[in-house]
């Protein structure tokens, strides 16, 4: 009989003491679970912050950008300006097409010489002239079409 009471006092003190143990571990859980919010709020916190920094480092890219095309813009209003010096002024004017004649010119002689050589090595008529005019020659006349016939749209809408 003794031993009974034993264990009914053993458990009796053993039910008190659950509801604090359990008491106990729901804290603990409760502490897990807002450490990790804080970390996960930290986090977000974080990522805000990148987000920021690299919008102003875009911004500031873009308004650097525009200053300088603003300062090509204010660069290019000044060239073409007559001067009023009759041969300085013919001499600007002439600049630009006098270059591109001289690209030109170079081109269609490096082009004649290496008709040349395929006509010397036994590639000759059109077979030579097919296999000179290649992809790239394709893309640098396109290009100067584009260039001056798009820019002639442009000319008669000012």
């Amino acid at each position: 009989m003794m031993m009974l009471s034993l264990l009914s006092m053993l458990g009796g003190g053993l039910l008190r003491l659950l509801p604090e143990l359990f008491g106990y571990l729901n804290k603990r859980t409760d502490h897990a679970h807002e450490l990790a919010m804080l970390d996960r709020q930290f986090q977000l916190e974080q990522t805000r912050a990148a987000s920021r920094q690299a919008l102003v480092e875009y911004q500031g890219s873009v308004d650097q950008v525009l200053a300088l095309l603003d300062a090509q813009k204010i660069a290019l209003q000044g060239q073409m300006q007559p001067l009023g010096l009759r041969r300085v002024d013919a001499l600007n004017f002439l600049v630009r097409p006098l270059a591109t004649y001289y690209v030109l010119l170079l081109y269609g002689v490096a082009k004649a010489a290496m008709y040349a050589v395929a006509v010397h090595s036994g590639i000759g008529g059109w077979d030579a002239v097919v296999r000179l005019y290649d992809s790239e020659d394709r893309a640098i006349l396109s290009g100067i079409l584009a260039f001056w016939f798009v820019g002639r749209v442009f000319d008669k809408v000012k």
